[in-house]
């Protein structure tokens, strides 16, 4: 679903000086009102900019605070520099009837705008949408992967964005700050969270069958994070499938890494 449209700043806020620097991130509030924890997909949405000082890649800092896991930094918005779409990654795995709060703020290579006066002027915008989804979840069990839904049903959530900016006088001295709600695509603050309805597998590696890890990734909509494919590499591993096909497989699913098998040597014990 579409949440609402959001923009970063961090540059004067008016191109005709005296003007104070703006520091303006996005925060967005998701309250989970099932009575499971859910994972949620959060998707920042860009037109292609190749300018590396607009785009979302290596510029934006994220925050995520969840009571009981206040002020998270590791996570991030993955994608190239000219991506359309940013993703952020891990899952946000938000607990029953909890809340969480997403923070992006513009950051390096923008340093903060108290300092010795010596950085770059601030010059730094974005702007584009966020999505929401619930995506499908895998399940690893003996040689299959199973593919699971997280509800039968679309999930029930509150959300509000908002923009909260910071304002600095000759780029030092913290003038005020503002925050303010941005209207929401739906209208509402009570959202319905679709439940992903793309087919299911349950995917048995046969080595006797080609091992279309390319299929896999596209019925699920996933990304290949490292968790998944060390996974697969002991499935693949399990089921006898070699290294050789394995490779075959990451390279048709567009992945541009490969494996490689090494004996390693281990020492008897004395």
């Amino acid at each position: 679903m579409n949440v609402s449209h959001f923009e970063l700043i961090f540059k004067p806020q008016s191109p005709v000086p005296p003007a104070d620097t703006v520091l303006q991130g996005y925060f967005l509030s998701i309250t989970n009102l099932e009575d499971v924890a859910l994972s949620f997909r959060l998707d920042f949405v860009t037109s292609s900019i190749t300018d590396p000082t607009r785009t979302l890649s290596g510029n934006t800092l994220v925050i995520v605070d969840i009571a009981g896991d206040n002020n998270d930094f590791t996570y991030s918005l993955l994608g190239g520099p000219a991506a359309k779409s940013f993703r952020l990654s891990p899952l946000l795995k938000i607990p029953a009837h909890a809340t969480a709060k997403v923070a992006v703020l513009p950051s390096d290579p923008f340093p903060p705008p108290i300092g010795d006066g010596t950085a770059d002027p601030a010059d730094y915008e974005a702007r584009g949408y966020v999505t929401l989804r619930l995506p499908a979840l895998i399940e690893t069990a003996g040689k299959e992967i199973k593919i699971i839904r997280q509800l039968d049903r679309p999930a029930n959530v509150l959300l509000t964005p908002q923009n909260r900016a910071t304002y600095f006088r000759d780029g030092k001295t913290i003038e005020s700050q503002t925050q303010s709600s941005l209207p929401l695509a739906s209208g509402s603050a009570l959202n319905e969270v679709p439940a992903e309805r793309r087919p299911f597998l349950e995917l048995a590696i046969d080595p006797k069958r080609k091992f279309d890890l390319g299929r896999l990734l596209r019925e699920i909509d996933i990304d290949l994070v490292p968790d998944l494919l060390a996974d697969l590499m002991v499935l693949a591993q399990a089921s006898g499938i070699d290294t050789k096909a394995f490779n075959s497989a990451l390279k048709d699913a567009g992945i541009g890494m490969a494996l490689e098998r090494r004996q390693v040597a281990v020492e008897a014990a004395e």
